[in-house]
């Protein structure tokens, strides 16, 4: 399976030089490249761009772009996706509140025929759109729903469907314990429709509205539940530095020497003296 590049995607197309950046702690360095120049010009977009349209504005020959086909599949050749938008509106993301993918949410009519699935919200989908989806996934044999999937709408035909498709990966989202009933509920509809319990993973949002001890209980909560947990930490929507613990989740507590023993801990299974300290 692919790699997701951690940084901008950078392309030569018709002469022109393209980039597509990800992450708002991108564009420091994006811009000091651009600001050196290129021949034809530059056309940059991406979800950072849409964010902060106004970090770039004003470089000589840099224009900003919104709108070019294509784009996905040069970050990552096995990704698609088959709707845009959110109907949520959290407060940690950008989707739902019209700031990335603006116009609401909106089914595709069509879509490149990939097995890496990256909608924000599927599940919010018409049946009639979601078993045209799987009806692909079924042919390729293989998913991975890479964006966490809300659990609060996945239901009994959703996980039939995905239980059809031979080797799929299901990202769940718990962004807080509010949520762990709706979780359980997922996870067991998955598990009676025949999806394994190794390709059942989930997101973790940390660094939002809890401290470390809530997160690390959440993240154990979650493997309790024979599932992988993938904790994800909160950058503000403006954020110019990755990984960088704000004010306002040292209020809650937060280091960065907490942050790394929970990321250290959950991914590469390091630092258990850590655990069993917070833990008890």
């Amino acid at each position: 399976m692919p790699d997701w590049p951690r940084g901008p995607t950078w392309w030569l197309e018709n002469g022109v030089v393209h980039v597509s950046v990800p992450f708002t702690w991108n564009l420091p360095e994006v811009r000091q490249i651009l600001i050196r120049g290129f021949a034809n010009g530059t056309i940059v977009g991406g979800p950072a761009v849409q964010l902060m349209p106004d970090y770039l504005a004003g470089i000589p020959g840099c224009t900003i772009g919104t709108n070019h086909s294509g784009v996905l599949q040069r970050v990552n050749p096995m990704a698609t996706r088959t709707t845009t938008g959110c109907p949520n509106k959290c407060g940690f993301c950008a989707i739902g509140r019209g700031l990335v993918e603006p116009g609401g949410f909106r089914e595709l009519g069509d879509w490149p025929d990939l097995p890496i699935i990256t909608d924000n919200n599927l599940f919010a989908a018409s049946v009639k759109h979601f078993d045209h989806v799987m009806d692909r996934l079924e042919r390729w044999g293989w998913c991975d729903f890479n964006q966490g999937v809300d659990c609060r709408l996945l239901n009994e035909h959703h996980a039939e469907r995905i239980a059809r498709i031979k080797r799929p990966i299901v990202r769940l989202a718990l962004d807080n314990m509010r949520q762990a009933d709706s979780w359980e509920i997922a996870q067991g509809r998955l598990l009676r429709a025949g999806v394994p319990q190794s390709a059942i993973r989930s997101y973790a949002l940390v660094g939002f509205d809890s401290d470390p001890a809530e997160a690390w209980c959440r993240c154990n909560w979650i493997e309790d539940h024979k599932a992988k947990a993938l904790p994800m930490w909160f950058h503000r929507l403006d954020a110019l530095a990755c990984n960088v613990v704000t004010e306002d989740q040292k209020f809650m507590g937060w280091t960065n020497d907490e942050r790394l023993r929970l990321m250290q801990w959950f991914y590469k299974h390091r630092d258990r003296k850590a655990k069993s300290r917070i833990a008890a």
